[in-house]
């Protein structure tokens, strides 16, 4: 599936890094910005409209076309959703109460639960070494969400944690139906313009409900005193998102999922280094647990 060979051969490692610091650029800035008083769905919401905005105005100055088919809004208005929505509005969701290290390291699972969905799709035959690494993977989440007994989240209700998983199990499905489902001779910033787009129609449609429902306050809250935030992450995302998808073209689903792990890197980094989180023994282990497994899985990368 991959097509990364002759002279683009460093393209998907410099695209999955370069991705990966830039969308990964969301757990320091959204955690700073719900702490400001942004809804994180208004946050969540307004970075998709602003990082699709980015995509168009980056699509057009490559001179390709921003006009869909049916088959192009079919496949953004499904993966906008598992994408960026759902997966995005979890961990700001869950930043409030985990920290933002946590979440990080939770959505490191997604390379192994793609894998996983593979697996189940049949799409690749399925290896032992990679089954490894998908069980030791596991083990390091059940030791997350099973110990809670040491650092900034040690009292967080357990809900919260399994709020965390959202997160990496949405963003898997994303994976592979961006593959499986890639409208033909669609190219990249195009469709991940409309992608964002989807995803901040359908945020867009939720607010709308809960505001009609009394369950959200004003759309503004927060947001004049951070605009800032949000156009960085607005900049950030598109960016990022635009390498992604083209990376999604040239690495397939499970080396697309890789960009977790750099997206994880970025949120304990940061968690660590700007806010000073302390993260307790039971955290490091079940990382080094997930690292492991992620090792395995992709040291049998194309064997199976």
């Amino acid at each position: 599936m991959s097509r990364a060979g002759g002279p683009g051969r460093l393209e998907p490692v410099l695209l999955l890094f370069s991705a990966g610091l830039c969308i990964g650029s969301i757990f320091p800035l959204g955690k700073i910005a719900v702490a400001a008083g942004i809804p994180s769905l208004v946050y969540v919401g307004a970075t998709a409209a602003g990082a699709s905005v980015v995509l168009a105005l980056l699509a057009l100055a490559g001179g390709f076309s921003l006009r869909p088919d049916r088959a192009t809004l079919g496949y953004a208005a499904v993966a906008g959703q598992l994408t960026f929505a759902i997966p995005w509005t979890a961990v700001v969701t869950v930043m409030p109460h985990l920290g933002s290290g946590i979440p990080a390291i939770i959505q490191s699972l997604a390379p192994i639960v793609t894998l996983a969905i593979v697996y189940a799709l049949a799409l690749e035959r399925p290896n032992v070494v990679r089954l490894a690494g998908l069980g030791i993977g596991m083990a390091g989440t059940l030791v997350i969400l099973f110990s809670r007994n040491g650092g900034d989240a040690a009292h967080a209700p357990f809900i919260w944690y399994l709020v965390a998983l959202v997160t990496p199990t949405v963003l898997a499905a994303g994976n592979v139906f961006r593959t499986t489902h890639w409208p033909k001779g669609q190219v990249a910033l195009p469709l991940a313009a409309w992608t964002l787009a989807a995803a901040a129609v359908g945020i867009a449609l939720t607010l709308v409900l809960l505001r009609l429902a009394g369950a959200m306050p004003d759309f503004g809250t927060g947001l004049a005193s951070a605009l800032h935030l949000v156009a960085l992450q607005c900049v950030a995302t598109g960016v990022g998102y635009g390498l992604f998808f083209r990376l999604q073209q040239v690495g397939g689903p499970v080396y697309v999922s890789q960009m977790s792990y750099v997206n994880t890197a970025v949120g304990v980094g940061f968690a660590v280094l700007l806010f000073a989180e302390s993260l307790s023994v039971w955290i490091w282990l079940a990382l080094a647990l997930i690292a492991a497994g992620v090792f395995l899985v992709n040291s049998a990368r194309g064997s199976g």
